[in-house]
């Protein structure tokens, strides 16, 4: 394969991202102070404050997903992957890979068979339907799997380029 198709789709997606999740931590630490500044200088309760702050939260990490994915900062331990030699960590990075991979699809099962359960019902107290609420995980599991197939096919672009010298 001589272009990754895919990669400059990601690159934009992810410049759109970017400024998302800094949206949603900015209004999330706005959404908390302001329902505790209500709640112990006015006595006023925002019922619905937590659930707007979790929101915020949920499409902070879930759209951020293929970000950390491209940028492999998600979390791993390197205390010992460093040391090994470079063939095990090859290994290693196959099995992270595959390990990723089972976790996404994992998610996305339970995300259809939770939304196609709960997926009609609001939230208690803000009245989100679910799927407003919810839908930012569906989107992020859906960004991220694209982002694995990005990935094996940025191996594919960057192991013919080797063969060609």
């Amino acid at each position: 394969m001589e272009k990754n198709f895919l990669r400059p789709v990601m690159d934009k997606i992810e410049k759109i991202i970017f400024p998302i999740q800094s949206i949603c931590v900015y209004c999330s630490v706005l959404m908390v102070f302001i329902t505790v500044m209500a709640r112990e200088l006015f006595h006023f309760s925002i019922v619905w404050g937590y659930e707007v702050a979790c929101f915020f939260v949920i499409v902070l990490l879930f759209i951020g997903m293929p970000v950390n994915l491209h940028h492999n900062t998600n979390l791993k331990v390197t205390a010992l992957y460093d040391v090994f030699p470079s063939s095990v960590q090859k290994a290693l990075n196959v099995l992270h890979f595959l390990i990723i991979l089972f976790v996404l699809i994992l998610m996305a099962v339970g995300f259809k068979e939770y939304m196609s359960k709960l997926g009609h019902v609001v939230m208690a107290a803000s009245k989100f339907p679910n799927w407003l609420y919810y839908g930012a995980i569906g989107i992020g599991i859906v960004l991220s799997l694209v982002e694995m197939l990005t990935e094996v096919l940025d191996l594919l672009v960057k192991k013919d380029k080797s063969m060609q010298s």
